[in-house]
Protein backbone atom coordinates (compact mmCIF):
# COMPACT_ATOMS: atom_id res chain seq x y z
CA UNK A 1 0.00 0.00 0.00
CA UNK A 2 2.85 2.41 1.01
CA UNK A 3 4.60 1.76 -2.58
CA UNK A 4 1.48 2.33 -3.86
CA UNK A 5 0.74 5.59 -2.37
CA UNK A 6 4.75 6.83 -3.50
CA UNK A 7 4.27 5.95 -7.03
CA UNK A 8 0.52 7.81 -7.01
CA UNK A 9 2.59 10.60 -5.59
CA UNK A 10 5.27 10.46 -7.90
CA UNK A 11 2.76 9.90 -11.00
CA UNK A 12 0.82 13.34 -9.90
CA UNK A 13 3.60 15.17 -9.40
CA UNK A 14 5.22 13.75 -13.16
CA UNK A 15 1.36 15.02 -14.11
CA UNK A 16 1.69 18.46 -12.16
CA UNK A 17 4.91 19.30 -13.34
CA UNK A 18 3.75 18.53 -17.21
CA UNK A 19 1.05 20.74 -17.43
CA UNK A 20 2.89 23.60 -15.57
CA UNK A 21 5.75 23.20 -18.17
CA UNK A 22 2.84 23.10 -21.01
CA UNK A 23 0.93 25.90 -19.83
CA UNK A 24 4.41 28.23 -19.59
CA UNK A 25 5.09 27.09 -22.86
CA UNK A 26 1.54 27.87 -24.45
CA UNK A 27 2.11 31.82 -22.99
CA UNK A 28 5.54 31.68 -24.44
CA UNK A 29 3.99 30.56 -28.12
CA UNK A 30 1.72 33.65 -28.00
CA UNK A 31 4.26 36.00 -26.97
CA UNK A 32 6.17 34.56 -30.44
CA UNK A 33 3.19 34.60 -32.60
CA UNK A 34 2.09 38.18 -31.31
CA UNK A 35 5.84 39.55 -31.40
CA UNK A 36 5.95 38.25 -34.89
CA UNK A 37 3.01 40.22 -36.44
CA UNK A 38 4.00 43.39 -34.29
CA UNK A 39 7.78 42.81 -35.91
CA UNK A 40 6.39 42.38 -39.29
CA UNK A 41 4.81 45.92 -38.73
CA UNK A 42 7.29 47.67 -37.14
CA UNK A 43 9.78 46.34 -39.44
CA UNK A 44 7.61 47.66 -42.51
CA UNK A 45 6.95 51.46 -40.97
CA UNK A 46 10.77 51.54 -40.43
CA UNK A 47 12.17 50.86 -43.71
CA UNK A 48 8.83 51.81 -45.66
CA UNK A 49 6.85 54.78 -43.71
CA UNK A 50 9.55 56.47 -42.26
CA UNK A 51 12.21 56.39 -44.55
CA UNK A 52 11.53 59.25 -46.84
CA UNK A 53 13.53 57.62 -50.07
CA UNK A 54 12.04 54.11 -49.75
CA UNK A 55 8.73 56.56 -49.20
CA UNK A 56 9.38 58.02 -52.59
CA UNK A 57 10.19 54.94 -54.49
CA UNK A 58 7.34 53.37 -53.13
CA UNK A 59 4.93 56.10 -54.63
CA UNK A 60 7.12 57.22 -57.55
CA UNK A 61 4.64 55.90 -60.18
CA UNK A 62 1.31 56.77 -58.47
CA UNK A 63 0.84 59.85 -61.19
CA UNK A 64 0.99 57.60 -63.62
CA UNK A 65 -2.23 56.00 -62.68
CA UNK A 66 -5.43 56.78 -64.03
CA UNK A 67 -7.52 57.05 -60.92
CA UNK A 68 -4.89 59.65 -59.79
CA UNK A 69 -5.17 61.14 -63.07
CA UNK A 70 -8.70 61.33 -62.91
CA UNK A 71 -9.05 62.65 -59.81
CA UNK A 72 -6.20 65.60 -59.92
CA UNK A 73 -8.36 66.29 -63.27
CA UNK A 74 -11.58 66.86 -61.48
CA UNK A 75 -9.84 68.90 -59.17
CA UNK A 76 -8.49 71.22 -61.69
CA UNK A 77 -11.72 71.38 -63.35
CA UNK A 78 -13.62 72.35 -60.77
CA UNK A 79 -10.65 75.32 -60.06
CA UNK A 80 -11.05 76.33 -63.68
CA UNK A 81 -14.91 76.65 -63.53
CA UNK A 82 -14.32 78.83 -60.32
CA UNK A 83 -12.02 81.09 -62.49
CA UNK A 84 -14.78 81.30 -65.30
CA UNK A 85 -17.30 82.55 -62.16
CA UNK A 86 -15.57 84.90 -60.97
CA UNK A 87 -16.55 88.84 -61.53
CA UNK A 88 -13.64 89.63 -63.54
CA UNK A 89 -13.91 87.20 -66.46
CA UNK A 90 -15.99 87.74 -69.30
CA UNK A 91 -19.48 87.85 -70.16
CA UNK A 92 -20.49 83.94 -71.02
CA UNK A 93 -17.19 82.55 -69.71
CA UNK A 94 -19.39 80.89 -67.24
CA UNK A 95 -20.68 78.76 -70.05
CA UNK A 96 -17.74 76.89 -70.90
CA UNK A 97 -17.79 74.39 -68.34
CA UNK A 98 -18.62 72.13 -70.51
CA UNK A 99 -14.95 73.22 -72.29
CA UNK A 100 -12.93 72.75 -69.52
CA UNK A 101 -14.05 69.16 -68.45
CA UNK A 102 -13.48 68.04 -72.03
CA UNK A 103 -10.10 69.57 -72.47
CA UNK A 104 -8.46 69.84 -69.24
CA UNK A 105 -8.44 65.53 -68.41
CA UNK A 106 -6.06 64.74 -71.94
CA UNK A 107 -3.80 67.60 -70.93
CA UNK A 108 -3.56 66.55 -66.96
CA UNK A 109 -2.63 63.18 -68.33
CA UNK A 110 0.34 63.96 -70.66
CA UNK A 111 1.87 66.55 -67.88
CA UNK A 112 1.69 63.85 -65.13
CA UNK A 113 2.90 61.49 -68.07
CA UNK A 114 5.79 63.82 -69.09
CA UNK A 115 9.26 63.24 -68.27
CA UNK A 116 9.78 66.70 -67.88
CA UNK A 117 7.21 67.02 -64.94
CA UNK A 118 9.22 63.75 -63.11
CA UNK A 119 11.45 65.67 -60.86
CA UNK A 120 8.64 68.08 -59.80
CA UNK A 121 6.40 65.37 -59.12
CA UNK A 122 8.68 63.58 -57.06
CA UNK A 123 9.26 66.58 -54.74
CA UNK A 124 5.76 66.38 -54.32
CA UNK A 125 5.99 63.18 -52.96
CA UNK A 126 8.77 63.65 -50.56
CA UNK A 127 6.78 66.92 -49.57
CA UNK A 128 4.11 65.16 -49.06
CA UNK A 129 6.05 62.68 -47.04
CA UNK A 130 7.67 65.27 -44.44
CA UNK A 131 3.74 66.56 -44.29
CA UNK A 132 2.71 63.18 -42.96
CA UNK A 133 5.63 62.86 -40.39
CA UNK A 134 6.72 65.15 -38.17
CA UNK A 135 9.74 65.54 -35.80
CA UNK A 136 9.33 65.36 -31.59
CA UNK A 137 12.22 65.29 -29.14
CA UNK A 138 14.41 64.61 -31.96
CA UNK A 139 12.21 61.45 -33.12
CA UNK A 140 10.67 60.77 -36.17
CA UNK A 141 6.66 60.19 -35.32
CA UNK A 142 3.82 59.85 -38.28
CA UNK A 143 1.26 61.95 -36.41
CA UNK A 144 1.37 65.38 -38.36
CA UNK A 145 -0.45 68.21 -36.20
CA UNK A 146 -2.17 69.34 -39.57
CA UNK A 147 -6.06 68.88 -40.05
CA UNK A 148 -5.34 67.48 -43.56
CA UNK A 149 -2.12 66.77 -45.97
CA UNK A 150 -2.32 68.55 -49.43
CA UNK A 151 -0.28 67.68 -52.24
CA UNK A 152 0.84 70.86 -54.18
CA UNK A 153 -0.15 70.75 -58.00
CA UNK A 154 -0.51 73.97 -58.47
CA UNK A 155 2.87 74.32 -61.00
CA UNK A 156 0.90 71.39 -63.33
CA UNK A 157 -2.10 73.32 -62.69
CA UNK A 158 -0.68 76.63 -64.12
CA UNK A 159 0.88 74.69 -66.90
CA UNK A 160 -2.56 73.15 -67.49
CA UNK A 161 -4.02 76.56 -67.80
CA UNK A 162 -1.32 77.63 -70.10
CA UNK A 163 -2.36 74.69 -72.84
CA UNK A 164 -5.82 74.91 -72.63
CA UNK A 165 -6.19 78.74 -72.70
CA UNK A 166 -4.83 78.56 -76.30
CA UNK A 167 -8.41 77.14 -77.83
CA UNK A 168 -9.88 80.73 -78.14
CA UNK A 169 -12.95 79.83 -76.06
CA UNK A 170 -10.73 79.68 -72.91
CA UNK A 171 -8.26 82.52 -73.78
CA UNK A 172 -9.87 84.78 -70.75
CA UNK A 173 -8.03 82.46 -68.32
CA UNK A 174 -5.30 84.50 -69.08
CA UNK A 175 -6.27 87.45 -67.54
CA UNK A 176 -7.66 85.81 -64.48
CA UNK A 177 -5.71 84.92 -61.19
CA UNK A 178 -6.49 81.26 -60.35
CA UNK A 179 -7.74 80.70 -56.81
CA UNK A 180 -5.12 80.15 -53.66
CA UNK A 181 -5.63 76.60 -53.80
CA UNK A 182 -6.33 75.54 -57.38
CA UNK A 183 -4.33 72.64 -57.95
CA UNK A 184 -3.57 71.95 -54.14
CA UNK A 185 -4.89 68.11 -54.09
CA UNK A 186 -6.06 66.89 -50.48
CA UNK A 187 -4.12 63.41 -50.08
CA UNK A 188 -4.91 62.33 -46.25
CA UNK A 189 -7.81 63.92 -44.20
CA UNK A 190 -7.11 63.72 -40.33
CA UNK A 191 -8.78 61.81 -37.89
CA UNK A 192 -8.84 60.53 -34.34
CA UNK A 193 -8.48 57.10 -35.10
CA UNK A 194 -6.19 57.83 -37.94
CA UNK A 195 -3.73 59.68 -35.25
CA UNK A 196 -3.82 56.66 -32.78
CA UNK A 197 -2.82 54.53 -35.66
CA UNK A 198 0.17 56.38 -36.45
CA UNK A 199 0.99 56.79 -32.75
CA UNK A 200 0.64 53.11 -32.34
CA UNK A 201 2.99 52.62 -35.45
CA UNK A 202 5.70 54.68 -33.75
CA UNK A 203 5.76 53.57 -30.91
CA UNK A 204 6.36 50.01 -32.81
CA UNK A 205 9.16 51.31 -34.07
CA UNK A 206 10.25 52.45 -31.39
CA UNK A 207 10.60 49.24 -30.11
CA UNK A 208 11.08 46.83 -33.13
CA UNK A 209 14.82 45.23 -31.72
CA UNK A 210 13.01 45.04 -28.05
CA UNK A 211 10.28 43.15 -29.59
CA UNK A 212 12.53 40.67 -32.20
CA UNK A 213 14.98 39.97 -28.93
CA UNK A 214 11.79 39.24 -26.69
CA UNK A 215 10.05 36.85 -29.51
CA UNK A 216 13.38 35.28 -30.31
CA UNK A 217 14.22 34.29 -26.29
CA UNK A 218 10.48 33.37 -25.69
CA UNK A 219 10.57 30.82 -28.67
CA UNK A 220 13.84 29.19 -26.91
CA UNK A 221 11.85 29.22 -23.68
CA UNK A 222 9.04 27.34 -25.15
CA UNK A 223 11.55 24.68 -27.07
CA UNK A 224 13.59 23.75 -23.33
CA UNK A 225 10.50 23.99 -21.50
CA UNK A 226 8.03 22.30 -23.55
CA UNK A 227 7.20 18.44 -22.81
CA UNK A 228 6.81 18.02 -26.53
CA UNK A 229 9.38 20.00 -28.48
CA UNK A 230 8.16 18.63 -31.96
CA UNK A 231 4.42 20.29 -31.04
CA UNK A 232 6.18 23.54 -30.05
CA UNK A 233 8.09 24.05 -33.35
CA UNK A 234 4.03 23.11 -34.83
CA UNK A 235 2.76 25.76 -33.14
CA UNK A 236 4.89 28.34 -33.69
CA UNK A 237 4.37 27.14 -37.26
CA UNK A 238 0.71 27.64 -37.36
CA UNK A 239 0.41 30.64 -35.01
CA UNK A 240 3.55 32.43 -37.73
CA UNK A 241 1.07 31.93 -40.51
CA UNK A 242 -2.38 32.36 -38.65
CA UNK A 243 -0.88 35.79 -37.40
CA UNK A 244 0.51 36.64 -41.27
CA UNK A 245 -3.30 35.19 -42.69
CA UNK A 246 -4.83 38.07 -39.84
CA UNK A 247 -2.55 41.29 -40.89
CA UNK A 248 -3.52 40.48 -44.36
CA UNK A 249 -7.36 40.30 -43.64
CA UNK A 250 -6.87 43.86 -41.75
CA UNK A 251 -5.17 45.30 -44.59
CA UNK A 252 -7.31 44.05 -47.56
CA UNK A 253 -10.69 44.67 -45.03
CA UNK A 254 -9.30 48.73 -44.99
CA UNK A 255 -9.35 49.01 -48.53
CA UNK A 256 -12.41 48.00 -48.58
CA UNK A 257 -13.75 50.46 -46.28
CA UNK A 258 -11.82 52.90 -48.55
CA UNK A 259 -15.03 52.35 -50.60
CA UNK A 260 -17.27 53.17 -47.83
CA UNK A 261 -15.92 55.77 -46.17
CA UNK A 262 -16.01 58.04 -49.51
CA UNK A 263 -18.50 58.94 -51.49
CA UNK A 264 -16.91 59.38 -55.06
CA UNK A 265 -15.87 56.26 -57.19
CA UNK A 266 -12.41 57.65 -59.02
CA UNK A 267 -11.61 58.88 -55.22
CA UNK A 268 -12.29 55.36 -54.06
CA UNK A 269 -9.96 53.97 -56.50
CA UNK A 270 -7.32 56.72 -56.13
CA UNK A 271 -7.00 55.79 -52.62
CA UNK A 272 -6.92 52.14 -53.06
CA UNK A 273 -4.26 53.06 -55.08
CA UNK A 274 -2.02 54.89 -52.73
CA UNK A 275 -2.86 51.77 -50.48
CA UNK A 276 -1.57 48.90 -52.58
CA UNK A 277 1.40 51.12 -53.44
CA UNK A 278 2.45 52.14 -49.88
CA UNK A 279 1.73 48.44 -48.45
CA UNK A 280 3.03 46.23 -51.49
CA UNK A 281 5.83 45.69 -49.41
CA UNK A 282 4.00 44.72 -46.32
CA UNK A 283 2.04 42.02 -48.31
CA UNK A 284 5.29 40.70 -49.35
CA UNK A 285 6.57 40.23 -45.59
CA UNK A 286 3.17 38.84 -44.77
CA UNK A 287 3.53 36.16 -47.41
CA UNK A 288 7.68 35.70 -45.92
CA UNK A 289 5.83 34.97 -42.50
CA UNK A 290 3.46 32.82 -43.93
CA UNK A 291 6.41 30.72 -45.98
CA UNK A 292 8.36 30.64 -42.39
CA UNK A 293 5.12 29.33 -40.90
CA UNK A 294 4.26 26.61 -43.37
CA UNK A 295 7.89 25.73 -43.23
CA UNK A 296 8.11 25.24 -39.21
CA UNK A 297 5.04 22.70 -39.65
CA UNK A 298 7.28 20.82 -42.37
CA UNK A 299 10.08 20.76 -40.10
CA UNK A 300 8.30 20.15 -36.99
CA UNK A 301 6.82 17.23 -38.57
CA UNK A 302 9.81 15.99 -40.05
CA UNK A 303 12.04 16.21 -36.82
CA UNK A 304 9.16 14.65 -35.11
CA UNK A 305 8.98 11.60 -36.81
CA UNK A 306 13.43 11.12 -37.24
CA UNK A 307 12.96 11.09 -33.23
CA UNK A 308 10.57 8.67 -32.84
CA UNK A 309 12.22 6.38 -35.53
CA UNK A 310 15.80 7.14 -34.63
CA UNK A 311 15.76 8.58 -31.11
CA UNK A 312 16.13 6.83 -27.49
CA UNK A 313 12.74 4.94 -26.57
CA UNK A 314 11.32 6.76 -24.03
CA UNK A 315 11.66 4.94 -20.23
CA UNK A 316 7.98 4.07 -19.84
CA UNK A 317 7.79 1.95 -23.34
CA UNK A 318 11.08 0.33 -21.84
CA UNK A 319 9.02 -0.51 -19.29
CA UNK A 320 6.51 -1.70 -21.12
CA UNK A 321 8.61 -3.80 -23.39
CA UNK A 322 10.65 -5.03 -20.37
CA UNK A 323 7.12 -6.60 -18.59
CA UNK A 324 6.02 -7.84 -21.96
CA UNK A 325 9.61 -9.29 -22.08
CA UNK A 326 9.08 -11.08 -18.44
CA UNK A 327 5.70 -12.36 -19.38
Amino acid sequence: MEQYLTQLVKAWRSVTSRTIREAVSVLLLLIVVIGAGFSALATYSNLVLFDEDRFATELGDIFADEDIQSVVADSFVTSAIDMANQPAAPAGAAGVELTLQTDIPPVVTRLLNSTANAGLLAGVIRQTHQDILAVEAGTLVANPPLLSVRADLRPIFNQTLAEIATNEELSFLNAINPPADAGVITVLQRAVPGDRFWEFIGQLQDRRSATISLMIMCGIAALLLSPSRTRVVWAIGIGVSGMAGLLAVGIYGTRALLAVLISKTNTVRAAQSIHEALLGDLNGRLLDMALFGVLMIVIGGFSGWAWRRYGPTPPEEMAIRGQGFRE
